[in-house]
């Protein structure tokens, strides 16, 4: 995914833009010794999250992040429906699984972005599609992720957007 500076957001990581270079820290690895891979503002999230409950009418649930996870997880709530949102923890993304995380279970399926999810975009994050996360690994540009990152794919062999960057990889 291409990168460009976020404007209101200067210390925020570089927001992926419409083409699919795959940045380094996608797959959560770094070389050893390497610089450290940039986080994820967790308070810009949180902050994003609670924008998105009041324009949908819910409220956010505890956020999670399991310990070999590339993303933290939240779920926001309303009468009668329930969403689970994913931000990874190295780039400025979100998606939307079909099904809150369980265990150790990386996501496989993603929905649409509902209409709420402008307030990600507001915040800086790149709300991603069904569309986008099922793109097929075969397609992405991943000459920019570290060779420890390249070798991860090969060994787990995601088939999707969605599955390289929303992993619970070891």
């Amino acid at each position: 995914m291409a990168a460009r500076e976020n404007p209101e957001h200067p210390k925020a990581p570089a927001v992926p833009t419409g083409s699919w270079r795959v940045d380094r820290g996608a797959t959560g690895f770094w070389e050893a010794g390497g610089k450290p891979l940039p986080s994820t503002d967790l308070s810009r999230f949180r902050a994003a999250c609670f924008a998105a409950a009041r324009t949908a009418g819910g409220h956010v649930g505890v956020l999670t992040r399991l310990k070999m996870a590339t993303f933290h997880a939240v779920t926001i709530t309303g009468a009668g429906w329930s969403r689970a949102v994913l931000c990874h923890a190295h780039l400025s993304v979100v998606a939307f699984p079909s099904a809150p995380p369980q265990g150790w279970e990386s996501p496989r399926s993603f929905d649409e972005t509902p209409g709420w999810a402008e307030q990600f975009t507001l915040a800086g994050f790149r709300a991603l599609g069904r569309a986008e996360l099922a793109t097929p690994v075969e397609e992405l540009d991943l000459s920019h992720l570290a060779r420890v990152e390249r070798a991860q794919v090969r060994h787990w062999r995601p088939a999707t957007l969605g599955e390289l960057l929303f992993n619970c990889w070891d």
